[in-house]
């Protein structure tokens, strides 16, 4: 029986996952180019190996982090089977700088040396140019690492045409990604590869290194002095579905609730069973931080009367591109949830009665309504006993903990959309329960219920779901003679076919463009193979 159990399975699997050598994870990454607008997104496909194969991780971290080692954006996103396609959004606060644009897992910075893959990426606002950085100009000591890169003769085209390019020599690989995009000039030659965590301070073993093999995982802390290690604390995850979690504190106050298959959620809500103190309950950013070494630089981002063009035609490119190019969020599909009911009411087939506890008296016969110091209380029938539990039943409403249960009875069942009972004992992690009253609302938005008193509503990082583009070439093909099309990104395709895929279409950008195609080859080792795209006027 489906009995919220997630958690359970979770932690003895980390047990038996922990007595053993956590592997190491490798993190490989494709951006689809290099030189941005604020308001564009860096789009990228991300690769984590280990040593036996794709990486049994799910869940991925990517941040944009500026020269004093802060992240200016972050994203949490899925991985199957070893592999995700994202993207990260370019707020427009930004200043115009070189950023590093950096992945990993929640293990992988942590064991081997390529658990972090780390690229600069040069970012542009018309509005804010470069800061008093530019006026320091520093040759970085570390160059980036383009080992196993391999190159392609120049093709030229003109603008606005179509060009074939010879990919009949290509290694043909499952695992692959080919882009076409606006070559970056403003990055020194030997900055335009990878780094990996050569660039960082000393990166130290966490002590709990908790990995996530099933989904995301919150880390939360509980601020109580002195410590209970027995106090139960309740996570519910709220959005198109809504799922509980718990957790019990650890001696440093730790808290962790493992989300699983859950992807799809806006809100958490946090709450303790000791509801007569206040809750002090702190969520944990997810994402690490890493210090550069002090003699890692960033080079300067010097722009020049003679750029004055370039830029424009970039300013351009980048501010048209959300009009022009056609793309859809894949939406997370519903996954199983709660738990399987001894009986289940839904409420449109019977009277609506003024409030719940008239409701459930009148034909709800597995719940009994009582009277405890003038206050409402619910006990549940005990089905296999042919009894009824003198403990009170885990009462939910969308998968959130009702404590006062005499307030929850007033309230009008109109936006109900459901009960279902649990008659029998019922598990949460390491807690029992004398049972389940589990109400659903019609919009899983508690049915017009107040948050409880000493709740806690969290607006967390969410898991973003990927975006598709509807054709690779960003557009659709042929294009009307007079489309504006100002592309600087003219091809992306995270499962690219060399045997189909033979013409490409220039847009009327001209200039350098960069060919790169990433695979796996029949070794396992990363590869990519570059080349340049001349478009003339």
């Amino acid at each position: 029986m489906k009995k919220y159990l997630s958690l359970i399975i979770f932690f003895l699997i980390c047990l038996a996952i922990q007595s053993q050598t956590l592997p190491n994870e490798s993190v490989h990454v494709h951006v689809s180019k290099s030189l941005l607008i604020t308001g564009e997104s860096i789009r990228f496909r991300t690769w984590v190996q280990s040593e036996t194969g794709p990486a049994f991780s799910k869940i991925a971290y990517a941040e944009l982090i500026d020269r004093n080692s802060n992240a200016v954006a972050q994203v949490i996103f899925p991985l199957e089977n070893g592999s995700g396609e994202n993207y990260l959004l370019i707020p427009n606060t930004l200043e115009s700088d070189h950023y590093i644009f950096r992945v990993y897992t929640r293990t992988s910075p942590y064991l081997g040396q390529e658990g972090i893959y780390n690229q600069f990426v040069t970012i542009i606002n018309p509005k804010l140019p470069p800061g008093q950085a530019a006026d320091q100009v520093t040759k970085n000591t570390y160059s980036s690492i383009e080992h196993s890169f391999k190159t392609i003769d120049l093709i030229e085209t003109g603008i606005s045409t179509s060009f074939d390019l010879p990919l009949d020599n290509f290694p043909k690989s499952e695992k692959n990604t080919f882009s076409i995009a606006f070559k970056n000039p403003f990055l020194p030659k030997n900055q335009k590869g990878f780094f990996r965590k050569e660039i960082y301070q000393h990166i130290s073993q966490v002590n709990n290194l908790i990995p996530e093999p099933y989904g995301h995982i919150i880390h939360a802390k509980t601020l109580d002095y002195p410590i209970d290690t027995t106090e139960t604390f309740f996570l519910s995850s709220h959005g198109n579905q809504s799922v509980l979690n718990s957790s019990k504190p650890d001696m440093e106050r730790n808290l962790y609730f493992e989300l699983g298959p859950l992807k799809d959620y806006n809100f958490l809500i946090a709450q303790s069973e000791k509801q007569e103190k206040q809750l002090n309950f702190s969520p944990q950013s997810p994402f690490a931080a890493f210090e550069f070494k002090n003699d890692f630089h960033f080079p300067t981002l010097i722009l020049e009367e003679k750029d004055k063009e370039l830029l424009q035609k970039l300013i351009v490119a980048g501010k048209s591109e959300s009009y022009f190019t056609e793309e859809e969020i894949q939406e997370f599909l519903p996954i199983a949830t709660g738990f399987v009911a001894d009986r289940t009411y839904l409420l449109d087939d019977y009277t609506r009665f003024e409030n719940l506890e008239v409701t459930l008296k009148e034909y709800v016969p597995e719940v009994l309504v009582r009277r405890q110091s003038r206050k409402m209380v619910l006990k549940v029938l005990d089905k296999p006993t042919a009894g009824v539990f003198q403990e009170n039943p885990l009462v939910l409403i969308d998968a959130m903990p009702i404590f006062d249960v005499d307030k929850f009875g007033k309230m009008d069942p109109k936006g109900l959309k459901k009960l279902e009972v649990l008659s029998r004992e019922f598990f949460l992690n390491k807690d029992r329960f004398a049972g389940v009253v589990s109400f659903s609302s019609f919009e899983n938005d508690f049915g017009g219920f107040e948050l409880p008193e000493n709740a806690l509503y969290l607006n967390y990082w969410p898991v973003q779901a990927p975006k598709k583009y509807i054709s690779p070439h960003l557009i659709k093909i042929p294009k009307p003679d007079h489309f504006p099309d100002f592309r600087t990104k003219l091809y992306w395709s995270s499962d690219f076919d060399i045997h189909t895929q033979k013409t490409f279409y220039a847009s009327r950008v001209h200039g350098e463009f960069e060919l790169v195609y990433s695979y796996f080859d029949e070794n396992g080792t990363w590869q990519q193979i570059r080349g340049t795209l001349n478009v003339s006027e």
